[in-house]
């Protein structure tokens, strides 16, 4: 299909990444009216954004649904095009924009543009989570998901009020305990200060927890960050910027299609930078190949 003939809806997080999205709909406008390509718009207000988008796609009858801002509004969108043979658009808003940055999309807006009309589509697995939440990226159990969750409390947005949460967070460890089953094998007991249920490699900040990890290959990784006191976390850091986390003695990756893993402390989960809650039970399941998202020509 030539791409005039498509038709496109952007599904747009007025405040991801805390600046205005003004400049970049009106290059997104332009770029496609120029080539007579129609668009379609939908902001996102925080209240009923699911069945207000879904009416959206149902009125416009897209081919091609993109998200317009972070981590937050790409899993947004990937709940509206599960079970569709619709593709999937990114413009990375946000203030981390992980998704983004695993599949090389870049993080300029009109360069991102660029890519939806001339990119390839490849296909993405994603994590059903207590059969009800999808993870394209990576979520986690502990020390991360207590950041999240500062950092949504915070009015400031940004990587630097992120990076003060944490640091905050990281002088309050205190080590967690798992129980963890894999494809249904015996189970075994962790504790840890973190436990990352990973489709991807890395986070936007550029820690690759999951070096090794695929996007499109039917399994998931769960890393376990071992119990650390506050100073030994320099060391694993550099471990996870330089790729080398297999050789770390502070962490454990296990490669799976399922896992059942009991929360014994309740700890706080996050999936793709949203909080979820302090679930009991934590059960995931990989989906293979559940989208086709538009990525940069090869």
């Amino acid at each position: 299909m030539n791409s005039s003939d498509r038709r496109y809806l952007f599904i747009v997080n007025p405040i991801a990444g805390g600046g205005s999205k003004d400049s970049c709909m009106d290059f997104l406008k332009r770029t496609f009216e120029k080539r007579n390509i129609p668009v379609h718009t939908f902001e996102t207000t925080g209240k009923n954004d699911f069945e207000q988008a879904q009416k959206a796609i149902d009125k416009a009858q897209p081919d091609t649904v993109v998200a317009v801002g972070g981590d937050g509004t790409i899993n947004l969108v990937a709940q509206l095009l599960r079970n569709t043979d619709l593709r999937f658009g990114i413009i990375p808003l946000g203030s981390a924009n992980g998704m983004a940055v695993e599949l090389g999309i870049p993080s300029n807006f009109e360069d991102a543009t660029r890519v939806l009309l001339y990119g390839d589509t490849r296909p993405l697995d994603a994590l059903l989570i207590n059969e009800t939440y999808l993870s394209l990226h990576l979520s986690d159990i502990g020390l991360n998901a207590k950041v999240v969750k500062r950092f949504e409390e915070e009015k400031l947005r940004g990587m630097g009020s992120y990076i003060r949460q944490f640091i905050s967070e990281l002088f309050q460890l205190r080590p967690n305990k798992f129980s963890l089953t894999l494809d249904g094998r015996k189970p075994f007991r962790k504790k840890a200060n973190m436990i990352v249920l990973a489709n991807a490699t890395k986070y936007g900040t550029g820690i690759a927890v999951n070096p090794d990890g695929k996007l499109d290959d039917g399994y998931f990784e769960i890393c376990v960050i071992k119990p650390f006191i506050w100073y030994q976390f320099f060391p694993i850091l550099f471990s996870f910027l330089a790729g080398r986390v297999r050789n770390s003695p502070h962490v454990n990756i296990y490669q799976c299609q399922t896992a059942h893993i009991i929360n014994r402390d309740e700890e706080i989960l996050q999936i793709d930078g949203e909080v979820i809650g302090n679930p009991k039970t934590v059960d995931v399941k990989i989906l293979p190949q559940a989208y086709q998202v538009i990525v940069p020509a090869r």
